[in-house]
């Protein structure tokens, strides 16, 4: 029963040790006038708080979006800090539940833009986020349009995935016929 109880615990552990890195579903449109955007798919960043100044380091793991702007569509799987300089600060609070994005001491001088693209660089089609001399914004910029509209920061960017309660069984599976098969062993 000991070996039960220290095999449950170890499974514990795991289990909350895998899931610190979260997947969280991008679901989000905008338009003005004739042109619209839609920016889905999905992003991965580990749980926490995480303030980008200064063009620093992308905290996310993976980014696989698709930006659709007027019916044309762009794999955006870039995270770009390249347009967060001076005293912008952009705050990204990744939840067990919510991907919340926010700014601080931004404007014109000190953009803090979070920038989705499709190369390294701005000089291709990307997606942002941020506050700049437009406070508050959201924007595609792609080689057949660009546009931004006001967006209300902080804003919950994006919700977590939540595995389906039978992935997670039978992820479990194969731990608890272990258990079984060392338990009625030894009787």
């Amino acid at each position: 029963m000991k070996r039960i109880l220290l095999g449950a615990t170890a499974i514990a552990a795991l289990i909350a040790n895998s899931a610190q890195a979260m997947l969280y579903d991008v679901n989000r449109s905008f338009s003005l006038g004739p042109d619209s955007a839609t920016l889905t798919g999905t992003v991965d960043i580990p749980l926490g708080s995480y303030t980008i100044m200064n063009m620093g380091a992308s905290p996310f793991t993976s980014v696989n979006l698709t930006l659709n702007v007027n019916s044309v569509s762009y794999n955006v799987n870039n995270a770009l800090t390249s347009l967060i300089s001076g005293t912008g600060r952009f705050f990204i609070n990744a939840t067990p539940t919510t991907l919340i994005f926010n700014t601080a001491n931004a404007n014109g001088g000190n953009p803090a833009d979070l920038v989705f693209s499709d190369t390294l660089s701005l000089s291709g089609n990307y997606y942002a986020i941020g506050h700049n001399g437009a406070p508050g914004f959201e924007a595609a910029y792609t080689s057949t349009a660009g546009f931004n509209v006001p967006a209300t920061l902080p804003t919950d960017f994006a919700s977590a995935v939540v595995p389906e309660p039978s992935t997670c069984a039978l992820l479990l599976l194969p731990f608890g016929l272990h258990s079984i098969r060392k338990f009625r062993s030894r009787k």
